[in-house]
């Protein structure tokens, strides 16, 4: 159980930073659109930015999904799993 707890309490850390790295991403994607509509970047430039934008919220998404297949894991061990309202 404590194998349980550890790896849940991982997995929102986890999950946690990834949220942050959506945010910085979503930062640069917004500096690039302003730099490449200035002629500034160059449209693959521009197109490395989404890609980092799409990949960070992928792997945003996979994170909590491990974390919340990790928390029915500690559930399920702990026997409360019947008793958790989704």
């Amino acid at each position: 159980i404590e194998n349980a707890i550890e790896t849940y309490e991982n997995r929102l850390t986890i999950y946690q930073i990834q949220e942050k790295a959506v945010i910085t991403n979503q930062n640069n994607f917004e500096r690039s659109r302003e730099q490449y509509q200035l002629g500034r970047i160059t449209s693959i430039e521009f197109r490395q930015a989404q890609i980092n934008l799409l990949t960070a919220q992928t792997t945003k998404n996979l994170a909590k999904y491990d974390a919340k297949l990790a928390e029915l894991q500690l559930l399920d061990l702990t026997g409360q799993l019947l008793n958790v309202d989704f």
